[in-house]
């Protein structure tokens, strides 16, 4: 979905929409009078997640995100967040995995790193739920 803001600009000759959202593509664009489109691309699974599921059940609200102009500043904060809540909730689930203690000791750095990723994908699902 391809959402449009009201206020436009000219740019070579053309009017063109200040902000442009594409949840397909997760980019955001900036345009301006005096130069280069600016565009943004988010790669996270919780931004993919949350625009299709906002284009789907809310996409007024990413509407007036767009129109406000705030789209871009609104995604990036909750990157920021969605991803610093995983990392939280994952290192209180280490310091508490004696599998994970244990190969760190030994140095089965393979090991460690394995159960750390599947620590953050189980820690993934309810924090998606409650934040996305």
């Amino acid at each position: 979905m391809i959402i449009r803001s009201k206020d436009k600009v000219q740019v070579g000759g053309k009017n063109k929409p200040v902000w442009v959202l594409n949840t397909d593509a997760l980019t955001v664009t900036h345009n301006a009078t005096d130069a280069e489109p600016s565009v943004t691309t988010f790669s996270s699974d919780h931004i993919k997640y949350h625009l299709h599921y906002s284009a789907e059940y809310r996409p007024a609200r990413l509407k007036k995100l767009v129109n406000d102009g705030t789209i871009l500043s609104y995604l990036t904060e909750l990157d920021l967040s969605i991803a610093e809540a995983i990392k939280r909730q994952v290192g209180m689930m280490l310091e508490n995995d004696t599998e994970y203690l244990i190969a760190v000791a030994v140095g089965d750095l393979a090991k460690a790193r394995g159960l750390e990723n599947m620590d953050r994908l189980i820690a993934r699902e309810p924090i998606y739920e409650a934040m996305v």
